[in-house]
């Protein structure tokens, strides 16, 4: 199944025009265009973004949405054609390519890398421990980002035309000049240190080296026709830069795109979101064995989680990866359990972007997870902060009639609404909510702890104490509890 909407429907959901108009768009949705639709509008709120631009795989089905405009001021909407970079995704057809590389025994995790390079590099190894196959593949290697002044200057949005030019002139034998006098000051294997190219680019030269193809062969023959994404490659045709997408920075500058030197095994590569989408279903092949090498644990970082074959992974068997380039930024999460996969990509980048792709990820991945229910937020949020009497009352309506439609089960909802109300200095309206929340949720500590503190902003401070005892209770692990309560018996 595919679905399109066009950029005037998603303009009425987003300002909320006509009450009407809204109420219907949420009724006759169905989950994942609901789900695509409601979370993309709070992020076209930010003037940063331009597009954006969602696929979702669920149940053997797929679904497409775009939003926005590639240039603002044109009504320009992306489609099925735009092509996207990829960026850091890129890495993970390399991670694929290895992992075949393994199954085929053409390699082992725990080699030295320098038994496929063609000199010795001794200075490739600290206190006694080589940099090995794995290293590269989870950032590990102890080869940091600041490998190449000129690598350096690829992500950065002030290189000079001269930088450019470097760039593009750094090839494989510049490469190896530089890991030849590269020194290691970190054990392999031992510290999580992201690096954009420098080991997916290794890795290329050693997968080359063992099967005796190119990088771009291999990816062919072994990802992409398998997978049948025809509108995937690391070069544009003519004809293909066509429905390449500008991109922009988070001040609406529109940037040059990044020319990849080498291969472009750690970012070169350029999709589409039906492409993309193509890819989820090859992922979610539960007997596919690379695809079960290739997201098994590798490294585990207290901070950064754990990794696969350049795969982020965890203990649910969930794995994604996230990209991002001067004017483009995107997300790819597969989700085996669910039989779903999604991508959303927007393209700019900055930090405001970057914040905002990863909130809408994670929106995206929570209504997921409660499919075939929908998000009961996007319906009440503005009715409650609108007319919170009025809004209540709609939500126990639509609990008593649509409850089989939409997901009550999450105290987060009321408790995300109630805070806005406090932002926005309704106290009042707060309170009634936050006593919604305690009424629909008696058993857990958050609500009261929640009504607590808006009691406490109201300054009713015995009604506030009430609360905070009864939070402590449920949970007595409550830090903020305990601290409240000290604080209004100081009060009184």
């Amino acid at each position: 199944m595919h679905r399109k909407f066009s950029l005037l429907f998603i303009i009425l959901v987003l300002f909320n025009c006509k009450e009407e108009s809204k109420e219907l768009s949420e009724t006759s949705l169905n989950p994942i265009e609901y789900l695509m639709v409601n979370n993309t509008n709070f992020v076209l709120e930010y003037p940063e973004i331009n597009s954006v631009s969602i696929g979702v795989y669920k149940d053997g089905k797929t679904y497409t949405g775009y939003y926005g405009e590639i240039d603002k001021g044109k009504n320009n909407l992306p489609n099925d054609h735009s092509i996207f970079e990829l960026a850091s995704v890129t890495k993970t057809f390399t991670g694929i390519i290895t992992a075949q590389a393994v199954l085929d025994g053409k390699l082992n995790l725990d080699d030295d890398i320098r038994n496929y390079l063609d000199d010795s590099y001794p200075n490739l190894e600290y206190k006694n421990r080589s940099i090995q196959i794995r290293d590269l593949l989870t950032h590990s290697s102890g080869i940091r980002r600041d490998f190449s002044e000129a690598l350096l200057k690829m992500f950065s949005l002030n290189s000079s035309p001269e930088d450019k030019k470097n760039i593009v002139a750094y090839d494989r034998e510049a490469l190896l000049k530089d890991l030849k006098q590269y020194k290691l000051d970190t054990i392999p294997g031992t510290r999580y240190d992201y690096s954009p190219v420098i080991g997916p680019e290794i890795l290329a030269i050693i997968l080359e080296k063992v099967y005796h193809k190119s990088y771009s062969e291999l990816l062919k023959e072994q990802i992409l026709t398998k997978a049948k994404m025809n509108q995937t490659s690391l070069t544009l045709s003519p004809s293909e830069a066509d429905f390449f997408l500008n991109g922009y920075d988070d001040e609406g500058q529109l940037v040059e795109p990044i020319v990849f030197p080498m291969t472009g095994a750690g970012a070169g590569l350029k999709s589409t979101i039906p492409d993309v989408l193509k890819y989820i279903e090859y992922l979610l092949e539960t007997n596919n064995p690379v695809v079960k090498e290739m997201k098994k644990p590798l490294f585990t970082d207290e901070e950064e989680g754990m990794f696969g074959y350049f795969w982020q992974v965890n203990t649910d068997g969930e794995f994604m990866h996230n990209g991002g380039t001067n004017g483009s930024t995107n997300w790819v999460v597969i989700l085996p359990k669910l039989n779903a996969g999604f991508t959303v990509m927007f393209n700019s980048n900055g930090d405001t972007s970057g914040m905002l792709i990863n909130s809408i990820a994670n929106r995206i991945l929570d209504d997921i997870e409660i499919y075939p229910k929908k998000n009961i937020y996007f319906l009440i949020k503005d009715k409650i902060i609108h007319n919170t009497d009025e809004g209540i009352a709609f939500y126990k309506k639509v609990k008593r009639e649509k409850s089989e439609d939409y997901n009550f089960q999450d105290a987060s909802i009321l408790n995300r609404i109630g805070y806005e109300l406090l932002r926005k200095e309704q106290k009042e309206n707060a309170i009634k909510v936050f006593k919604l929340l305690v009424s629909e949720f008696p058993d857990q500590g958050n609500p009261y702890d929640s009504l607590g503190e808006a009691y406490f902003l109201n300054e009713q401070y015995d009604l506030s104490l009430k609360n905070y005892k009864i939070a402590l209770e449920l949970n007595p692990e409550n830090s903020n509890a305990k601290d409240m309560i000290e604080e209004i018996n100081k009060i009184n």
